[in-house]
């Protein structure tokens, strides 16, 4: 479906807890994760765009593939260049070590696009999810100041700018158990991620 929006998919963390493996090419149920994301993006975005500092790493991926613009490591940084890249006013975006992203889901938060929200994103009892959210090029400023001064959290753009969150209840309607959150950081993940992956085939 054409909506008016661009994906983004961050892959620039340093994977320290899983020896520095690349965990968009580590594989759940025979397929590489990001894999499983392009077919989900590919079904809802006429642009899908994936930020690396490796881009020779992803040359078989069918993506616009752009870099950091600041020096920062971080997500925050690579927002900025997923934002900046994109030919729509918004832009979901999510981390390369999410598995399980579901379709409905991001498309219920694309859903609540309006003009009076900078900012969509998912609020649990866990808290805000950053890395399951959509956000407006005119968030693009406030990001670049923070980098500019090493402000690094996500949540720091909350305090600038219009969010509007999507409630825990609407969420569980379509994805029960929010496995579309669930992502990869530990080896214990990774065996959480086989069994999870058995459960939903």
């Amino acid at each position: 479906m054409a909506i008016p929006c661009s994906g983004v998919i961050l892959a620039g963390g340093l994977s320290k807890r899983l020896g520095g493996r690349n965990k968009a090419f580590i594989q759940i149920g025979g397929k590489r994760i990001i894999d499983r994301q392009m077919e989900v993006y590919r079904r809802l975005f006429d642009q899908i765009i994936l930020v690396t500092n490796d881009p020779v790493t992803y040359i078989d991926v069918d993506a616009l593939i752009v870099s950091d613009h600041y020096d920062q490591r971080s997500s925050l940084n690579g927002l900025h260049a997923g934002l900046f890249a994109a030919a729509h006013d918004y832009v979901f975006c999510t981390a390369c070590d999410t598995p399980f992203i579901n379709d409905a889901l991001i498309s219920c938060l694309i859903g609540h696009i309006d003009s009076k929200a900078d900012i969509i994103i998912p609020s649990t009892e866990s808290g805000f999810e950053p890395m399951f959210a959509v956000y407006k090029k005119n968030c693009l400023p406030s990001i670049a100041w923070q980098l500019e001064r090493d402000l690094l959290k996500i949540q720091g753009l909350f305090r600038k700018l219009r969010v509007k969150t999507v409630a825990e209840p609407e969420l569980r309607a379509i994805d029960p158990q929010l496995i579309s959150f669930f992502n990869i950081n530990t080896p214990e993940d990774l065996v959480l991620a086989e069994s999870l992956d058995q459960g939903l085939s």
